[in-house]
């Protein structure tokens, strides 16, 4: 799938172009069991090249989650055709395949923006969790074995903001452990103008609420013993006792 991020003079769009099905074959024994044409023979259904565009935008609901409004969808079978033993059954078929993608075709070009718009909000939710997601982190300290999970909030604040070759996203950013909990204010966060680089961009407040999670959760917590400070420091002979603390604090 091929995305393209465009500005146009008045809406910002993001381009999808799908190629959704290169090539997919049915063979089947077909058998008639009517008065009238009865037949058995072979039938081969081919779709190929069959391809979905469509122009979105994104838009902030409000739950937080980012709903694509669709511009411009189109579909298009590419080369599909239908083959058939029988040259009578052959021709009746053939009409009324090609009859049923002529109306998806003309029908997704009449009125697939608003099918497409409020069909693939709901979809894009579920697949992304509803803007949730669990994370777990290791201690970043060498010698210690706990670790952590975290619910992670990506919800959005604003709608995103798409412009020629890049787009910016602003997430809520809320990290949350269960028995410790922030709830943070949204600042009103910026990026800098370039277009030479990724950024990411932390307020004050989310930065506060991941930090003192992170501290209130099990990875917050150093455990010093023979084997730990033996992996921290990278000393396989150290000693961790008093007379070994002694050279360093005197009061030991």
């Amino acid at each position: 799938m091929k995305l393209e991020l465009t500005r146009g003079y008045d809406l910002s769009l993001i381009k999808f172009d799908f190629p959704a099905v290169k090539k997919w074959e049915i063979d089947a024994m077909q058998e008639v069991n009517s008065f009238v044409l009865p037949s058995k023979s072979r039938v081969e259904l081919i779709f190929q090249d069959f391809d979905i565009d469509f122009q979105a935008d994104l838009v902030l609901d409000e739950n937080g989650y980012v709903d694509p409004v669709v511009y411009d969808a189109e579909i298009k079978f590419g080369s599909s055709y239908l083959y058939h033993d029988n040259k009578i059954m052959a021709f009746v078929m053939h009409q009324f395949v090609y009859f049923a993608i002529v109306i998806v075709e003309n029908s997704v070009y009449f009125v697939g923006d608003y099918i497409f718009s409020n069909m693939m909000g709901p979809v894009v939710d579920k697949m992304l969790g509803h803007y949730n997601t669990q994370i777990t982190l290791k201690s970043p300290f060498p010698g210690q074995t706990t670790s952590a999970t975290y619910d992670f909030d990506f919800r959005n604040t604003r709608s995103p903001f798409i412009g020629q070759g890049y787009i910016d996203l602003f997430f809520l950013g809320e990290v949350i452990h269960q028995g410790h909990e922030c709830v943070i204010e949204p600042d009103f966060m910026d990026f800098v103008n370039s277009e030479t680089f990724s950024q990411l961009v932390i307020s004050e407040s989310a930065a506060t609420c991941m930090a003192n999670t992170m501290a209130a959760s099990p990875i917050g917590f150093i455990h010093l013993h023979d084997q730990s400070m033996k992996e921290l420091l990278k000393l396989p002979n150290f000693i961790f006792d008093t007379t070994t603390v002694a050279q360093q604090i005197p009061i030991f």
